[in-house]
């Protein structure tokens, strides 16, 4: 490249930086509401812009070796040249903005929703029977009993806790067993009192999944019952009539 080509392409991209300045400025005066685009004088700005930046492209394009290679390197500019200022303005985005805040707000209400119908569902799932204060104590005696073996067998506290586990639910792998007089006693213990606990656990979850659904008695159903009685003879028409005033008011 001969060095008037050279300076050629020099001034040729600092006019066109230049020219993306004036655009950047053109929009932001736009957004700060001293101009408007919509009126004359900011049409012909925009198109003006437009076709500096379309005959650039338009230029480069035409003295490219490979066109098909910078038609798909060059996508993004190509789509900058489309016009959007119908599509992309401040009152759209500004509808988008708040359509975004909608979907927010109604996604943030069903989690809420979902979440709370299920930490509902769980607290009355453990408090059912008395479960939660069952598994805090079967969890406590494992944690003390792992910690005791622990200091007895000399060994770690995982090892204590596998041990605990699998002797509180009597399944006794036999892979890890105390030697020491103290070991041995926690084992016993815990023997005796895992066979209850687990059995009290298995009892309280069954009690939960096995247990009737609780009906509300609605006034209309109570004056059907005492209307059911009348007829059989068991109270008087009074005593119907006292009983219908009392659930009706």
């Amino acid at each position: 490249m001969n060095a008037k080509l050279e300076r050629f392409f020099r001034i040729y991209n600092a006019t066109l930086t230049v020219v993306s300045v004036i655009a950047l400025i053109v929009v932001i005066l736009d957004w700060c509401h001293l101009i408007k685009l919509n009126h004359l004088f900011g049409q012909v700005t925009i198109s003006l812009l437009l076709l500096i930046f379309a005959s650039d492209y338009l230029i480069r394009l035409f003295m490219a070796r490979g066109k098909a290679k910078m038609l798909a390197s060059n996508t993004f500019r190509l789509s900058a040249l489309v016009p959007t200022d119908g599509v992309v303005s401040e009152e759209h985005l500004k509808k988008m903005a708040h359509s975004i805040r909608t979907a927010r707000n109604i996604f943030a209400a069903h989690w809420h929703h979902l979440t709370h119908h299920f930490r509902s569902r769980l607290m009355r799932f453990l408090r059912g029977g008395g479960l939660i204060y069952y598994l805090g104590l079967s969890a406590g005696l494992i944690l003390v009993a792992s910690v005791i073996y622990a200091y007895a067998e000399h060994t770690n506290f995982w090892n204590g806790l596998w041990w605990a586990i699998v002797t509180a639910t009597t399944v006794g792998y036999g892979d890890v067993t105390p030697h020491t007089l103290l070991g041995r006693l926690v084992a016993i213990i815990l023997m005796f009192t895992g066979i209850g606990l687990i059995g009290t656990l298995t009892s309280s979850i069954t009690a939960y999944f096995t247990a009737a659904p609780t009906t509300i008695s609605t006034p209309a159903d109570e004056l059907l019952k005492y209307q059911k009685l009348q007829q059989d003879g068991v109270i008087s028409k009074k005593e119907l009539m006292t009983q219908k005033n009392r659930l009706l008011h």
